[in-house]
């Protein structure tokens, strides 16, 4: 089981990921469900409009660094990479979604939980909720194609800020920064994402999804993250090898 689910309702989608507890983190085959529910609603002409949510109390704390199935200690470096890959893979799939996609935030979003966030065209936070990418002080770049997202949203300066300094950013402060697009009261995020969504699908689909394309085209221009998963790979290697002296 992967812990991902999807319901239909009209011409929107809800999506739901938990994996019944361990702060709802990212674990490989939570990434994976992620990953195959993204291409599948990519290929749905009757959805207009995703939902994507995590619990009704947590969005994602992260990467779940205990799973081995991520990081794949033992085997070969190929096949290393390709599991520590899979993230990446995951996010950009929901990056290409061809449909708005509106992200129902609750509690922690954390690390690649703040980044799966982040591509969603629309984030909806819960006024206790926050977000946090603690990416660097752990001796690695902003993976998944996080950090052009996080650029994008924030600008160059207040991205480093809040990367260098590991910020917690309140609903409040993220509806300031252009990280958040509505702050609601704690466990109506999704109720509020949904009518949103069904607002958003009274538009013609096509035109929806032209002008997405047309939009994310003309910002996405000069995004070089080709290998961004290598140097993911490249700086647990890193911390492996400083463990290990």
């Amino acid at each position: 089981m992967s812990g991902v689910t999807t319901v239909s309702e009209g011409a929107v989608a809800t999506l739901r990921f938990d994996r019944g507890g361990k702060a709802n983190a990212l674990n490989a085959e939570l990434i994976a469900g992620l990953e195959s529910a993204a291409l599948a609603l990519a290929q749905r002409a009757d959805i207009a409009v995703v939902v994507l949510t995590g619990t009704p109390s947590i969005f994602a704390a992260g990467v779940d660094l205990r799973d081995e199935a991520l990081w794949k200690p033992g085997a070969g470096d190929v096949e290393r990479a390709q599991a520590m890959n899979a993230g990446g893979r995951m996010t950009d799939a929901w990056r290409r979604v061809p449909q708005p996609v509106i992200a129902a935030l609750e509690g922690p979003v954390i690390g690649g939980g703040a980044i799966l966030a982040l591509t969603a065209d629309f984030r909806v936070m819960g006024a206790s909720s926050y977000l946090r990418f603690p990416e660097i002080r752990l001796g690695m770049t902003l993976g998944w194609g996080g950090l052009p997202l996080l650029v994008e949203r924030v600008g160059s300066t207040r991205a480093k800020r809040i990367l260098f300094c590991d910020e917690k950013i309140g609903a409040d402060e993220a509806l300031s920064l252009g990280l958040c697009d509505r702050v609601v009261a704690d466990g109506s995020t999704e109720t509020e994402a949904r009518n949103w969504a069904a607002g958003v699908a009274e538009a013609p689909s096509l035109a929806l999804r032209m002008t997405k394309a047309a939009i994310d085209a003309e910002t996405r221009q000069n995004w070089a993250a080709a290998s961004e998963g290598d140097q993911f790979y490249l700086a647990r290697r890193v911390l492996e090898d400083a463990s290990h002296s």
